[in-house]
C-alpha cells in the first residue's frame, strides 16, 4: 500500500489566516516585490533561494541552530523531537520559524520546505547524507583504535573521508564497513551517514547551542551627551575645512573614479586626521550631494554646500548623519588594516549589509544608557544576532561603525548619546542644539598676530577672514594667524589695505595692535612693484634696484633670470613657479596679464557645474505600510479565488457563448448582487480572452464591475462580450 501524500507547503499557506499571512509579509518584504498573483506564486516565491537566503540572515544564533537541526532530523519532525535534542525549551523559537515560512505544519509536526534545504546545500552541520535506518546507539567498546581515530575525524564533519582504494582498507575502516558504520561513497571515499554520525554525538546535531544572547560589557561613563556635541562640532568643522579647501583648489580624481591615494593623503594632513577619517569626511559630503566629481576629474562642492553652510548647524548634523544611517557604502573599505583600500567617492564601496549591520550595531548601543561596551563584546552580540550576515567582513563592519558612529558624535566617550537616540527614531535632534555652541561672529586679536575665535564663527565671516590669515590650530577654539604669506594672499584676491583693516576692526573685540596695521600697509606698499608675466615669464619693475637684487640672489637661481633691459627680467620658468618662489623669499610680485594690469585671483569660490549625483542606495526592502498589506492581502484572496474557480470549474474551459439578449439579461440579474459571471471577452486584437467579473452597474452599453484578474474595477463594452456563464459561489 502507497504511503499517503503529506501536506504541501502551499496547502499550508492556503490555510493561514489573514492576519498569519499579515505577519508572514511583514517579515518577509521582499514576498511583496511584486504582490504575487495568487497563493500558489506565493508559495513558489517563499520557497526560492533569494528570498530564503534573506530570512535566514534574519535569525539569530538560536533560532538558526533550531532550524538547523530541525533540518537535520528525519521528516517530519515534532517539537518534542528539537527539545530532546537540544534539551532546551524551544516552542518560542518554532512558532517564529513557522511564521518566517522556513517551516510548516503537517498534522501537528513540521516539515522543511525543499527551498530552506537546498540554500542550506550539503553536509549540513557537518551531516552526510541519510541512509533512511533508524540506528539507536552504535558500541565502540570492541572497536580497534585505529576505527576509533577514524570516527574522531569524521563524527563533528566532514562526513567524508579520503582512501587510496576502498577495496584495499586498512584494519580500522575495514572494521567500521564491515559494522555498517561507515558506508562507500565511491572507489577513493567512504561516509558516515547522518543517522550514526547523530548517534555518535550523543544525539546531538551542534556541539552546543546558544539560547542565551551574550551581554555587553565595558565601563560607565558620564557627560556622553557633551563629548559627543563636540565630536559633532569637530565633524562639521571638518567637513567645512574640506570643501573650503576644494572650493580654492578641486581635489583630483582618478579616470576610474574616486579619490586618488594622493588626495587623500593630502586631505588626510589638511584636516589633521588619519586617512580612514578623511576618506569618511569625504564620503559623508558625497552622500547628500555637497561634493561632485566633474568630467575633468576635479572634485569640487557643488551648489548644495552654500545652502547646506546657510543651514544650522544641528540641521546640517541631522542631515549628515541620518543619510550616514541608511547609506550602503561602506567608507571603512578605503583604509583597512590589511590589504588594498577601495578608492573614496569611487563606485566599489557599495556593500548591500552595511545598513542593516550598522543599523543593528547601533541598535545595540541604544539599549545601554552610559555604557561605553568593549569592542570584542558588541562583536560578539552583533554575531549571535546576525550569524550569516556578511560573515566574513562582519566584525569589520561592527568596528567601522563604532568608529565612524564616534567621529560623527553618535556616541560621546563610547556611550550612546541622547540626540543620536532622536535621530534614530527620526525626531528633530533638539537635545544636540542645547550641547552644541551658540555661532559667535567676533575674534579677540592678539598682540603676536593672532586671532581667537572662541567659538564656531558663521561661514562668511569664517570664509572671509581665512582669505587673509592662515588656520593654526582648530578645537573649541580657532586660532588664526596673520602672517606676511596670507596677507599677500589678501592683495591676490582683490582685498586692499583699506578693506584688510576695516574686515579686522569689524570683526575684533580686541583693539588691533598697530605692528599689524603697520605690517598691513608695508605689504600692500610693496605689492606689485615687480610684476611677472609669461615669456614663458618675464619680471618687470620701474625700480631697477629691486631688479638687480634679485638678479643676485642665490635663492633664485632655479629660475634661470637672465635680464634683457634695465626694468626687465625673463624667466624659462613658469608664472606660477616664478610667482611661488618670489613669495617664498620674501617678494611680494604681483601677476600682470597681456594688457599690463594686475591679474587678480578672483575670491569667488569655484564650484562644480555638475549636478549633484549622491550615490545610490542598496539595501534591505523597506517595511510594507499597513495599506499596502491590506492591499496585498486583498489581491492574494482575489486571485486565490479565481485560480480556485479555474481549476474547479471544468466547464469554463470553453468561451462561453450566450446571445446578445441572453448576454444583457444576465448581466442585468447579477447587476449589484456581488456574484460573479464568467464572460468571454473580445480584446482591441480581436482574440477572445477569460475574465470573471462581479456586475455592478449597466449604463450606455458598458457593464461596469470588478475584474477578479486584474484586482480592479473596469468598464466592458457589452457588444464585445461574446457569451457570460453564471459561476455558483
Amino acid at each position: 500500500m502507497s504511503k499517503p501524500a503529506h501536506r504541501s507547503f502551499a496547502d499550508d499557506l492556503r490555510g493561514r489566516d489573514d492576519a498569519a499571512l499579515a505577519a508572514l509579509l511583514a517579515a518577509r518584504p521582499d514576498l511583496l516585490s511584486p504582490v504575487p498573483p495568487d497563493i500558489s506564486a506565493l508559495a513558489a516565491r517563499a520557497n526560492s533561494t533569494p528570498s530564503i537566503s534573506r530570512a535566514l540572515d534574519s535569525l539569530n544564533q538560536w533560532e538558526l541552530e533550531v532550524l538547523e537541526l530541525m533540518a537535520c532530523l528525519e521528516e517530519p519532525v515534532s517539537l518534542e523531537d528539537v527539545e530532546i535534542h537540544t534539551g532546551i525549551p524551544s516552542s518560542s523559537v518554532v512558532s517564529h520559524l513557522y511564521r518566517l515560512c522556513l517551516i510548516y505544519r503537517d498534522e501537528g509536526t513540521y516539515r522543511i520546505p525543499r527551498g530552506v534545504r537546498d540554500t542550506f546545500g550539503p553536509e549540513l552541520c557537518g551531516l552526510g547524507q541519510r541512509l533512511g535506518s533508524r540506528i539507536e546507539k552504535i558500541d565502540l567498546k570492541k572497536a580497534p583504535e585505529a576505527s576509533q581515530e577514524l570516527l574522531k575525524k569524521l563524527t563533528w564533519g566532514p562526513s567524508r573521508g579520503s582512501v587510496k582504494d576502498v577495496k584495499n582498507p586498512g584494519p580500522g575502516l575495514q572494521w567500521l564497513l564491515d559494522q555498517a558504520i561507515l558506508v562507500i561513497a565511491d572507489s577513493h571515499h567512504v561516509m558516515l551517514p547522518a543517522e550514526h554520525a547523530i548517534a555518535l554525538r550523543g544525539d546531538k546535531v551542534h556541539r552546543e547551542y546558544h539560547s542565551v544572547k551574550p551581554l555587553l560589557i565595558g565601563e560607565s561613563v558620564k557627560d556622553a551627551d557633551r563629548a559627543g556635541a563636540h565630536e559633532a562640532a569637530a565633524f562639521l568643522m571638518w567637513v567645512e575645512d574640506l570643501l573650503e579647501a576644494w572650493s580654492r583648489e578641486p581635489g583630483s580624481a582618478l579616470r576610474s573614479g574616486g579619490m586618488s591615494i594622493r588626495e587623500l593623503k593630502r586631505v588626510a594632513q589638511l584636516l589633521g586626521v588619519t586617512e580612514a577619517c578623511a576618506a569618511f569626511v569625504a564620503e559623508s559630503a558625497f552622500a547628500i550631494g555637497l561634493i561632485s566629481i566633474d568630467l575633468d576629474d576635479r572634485i569640487m562642492p557643488t551648489s548644495a554646500y552654500d545652502l547646506w553652510l546657510a543651514r544650522t548647524p544641528v540641521e546640517r548634523w541631522r542631515e549628515i548623519a541620518a543619510h550616514w544611517l541608511i547609506t550602503s557604502r561602506a567608507a571603512g573599505l578605503c583604509a583597512p588594516k590589511e590589504g588594498k583600500g577601495v578608492a573614496p567617492l569611487g563606485p566599489e564601496l557599495d556593500r548591500a549589509a552595511a545598513p542593516g549591520l550598522r543599523a543593528l550595531t547601533l541598535e545595540l548601543l541604544a539599549t545601554h544608557t552610559d555604557l561605553a561596551p568593549t569592542l570584542d563584546s558588541l562583536i560578539e552580540l552583533v554575531a549571535w544576532n546576525r550569524p550569516r550576515r556578511a560573515k566574513h567582513l562582519q566584525a569589520e563592519f561592527v568596528e567601522w561603525t563604532v568608529r565612524e558612529a564616534h567621529w560623527l558624535g553618535i556616541t560621546g566617550r563610547g556611550a550612546f548619546t541622547s540626540f543620536a537616540r532622536q535621530l534614530i527614531a527620526d525626531e528633530e535632534p533638539t537635545l544636540l542644539a542645547s550641547q552644541l555652541p551658540p555661532l559667535i561672529d567676533h575674534v579677540l586679536l592678539q598682540g603676536d598676530h593672532t586671532a581667537i575665535a572662541p567659538g564656531p564663527l558663521y561661514p562668511e565671516i569664517f570664509r572671509e577672514i581665512s582669505f587673509m590669515a592662515e588656520v593654526e590650530s582648530r578645537g573649541t577654539a580657532t586660532v588664526f594667524r596673520f602672517s606676511e604669506k596670507s596677507l599677500r594672499h589678501a592683495l591676490d584676491v582683490g582685498y586692499d589695505a583699506e578693506k584688510i583693516e576695516a574686515f579686522i576692526k569689524r570683526v575684533s573685540k580686541t583693539e588691533v595692535p598697530q605692528s599689524l596695521t603697520y605690517q598691513i600697509h608695508d605689504i600692500a606698499k610693496r605689492y606689485g612693484r615687480l610684476r611677472v608675466g609669461s615669456v614663458h615669464s618675464y619680471l618687470r619693475c620701474d625700480d631697477e634696484a629691486i631688479l638687480a637684487e634679485a638678479m643676485q640672489d642665490k635663492r633664485l637661481v632655479a629660475l634661470e633670470l637672465r635680464r634683457l633691459a634695465p626694468t626687465v627680467i625673463i624667466s624659462p620658468a613658469p608664472l606660477e613657479e616664478v610667482l611661488e618662489t618670489l613669495r617664498s623669499h620674501g617678494y611680494a610680485p604681483a601677476a600682470e596679464g597681456r594688457d599690463g594690469m594686475t591679474t587678480l585671483t578672483s575670491p569667488s569660490v569655484k564650484r562644480s557645474k555638475s549636478r549633484p549625483r549622491p550615490p545610490r542606495l542598496i539595501g534591505d526592502y523597506s517595511l510594507p505600510t499597513p495599506e499596502l498589506l491590506t492591499a496585498a492581502l486583498r489581491a492574494l484572496r482575489t486571485g486565490e479565488h479565481v485560480s480556485t474557480q479555474q481549476r474547479t470549474l471544468p466547464q469554463l474551459a470553453k468561451t462561453p457563448r450566450t446571445t446578445a439578449s441572453e448576454t444583457l439579461r444576465f448581466l442585468q440579474e447579477m447587476s449589484g448582487s456581488g456574484g460573479s459571471l464568467w464572460i468571454g471577452y473580445a480584446d482591441t486584437d480581436g482574440g477572445l480572452t477569460h475574465r470573471i467579473i462581479e456586475p455592478m452597474a449597466i449604463a450606455a452599453g458598458y457593464v461596469t464591475g470588478f475584474d477578479q484578474l486584474s484586482g480592479e474595477i473596469k468598464r466592458f463594452a457589452i457588444s464585445r462580450i461574446s457569451g457570460v456563464a453564471a459561476i455558483d459561489q
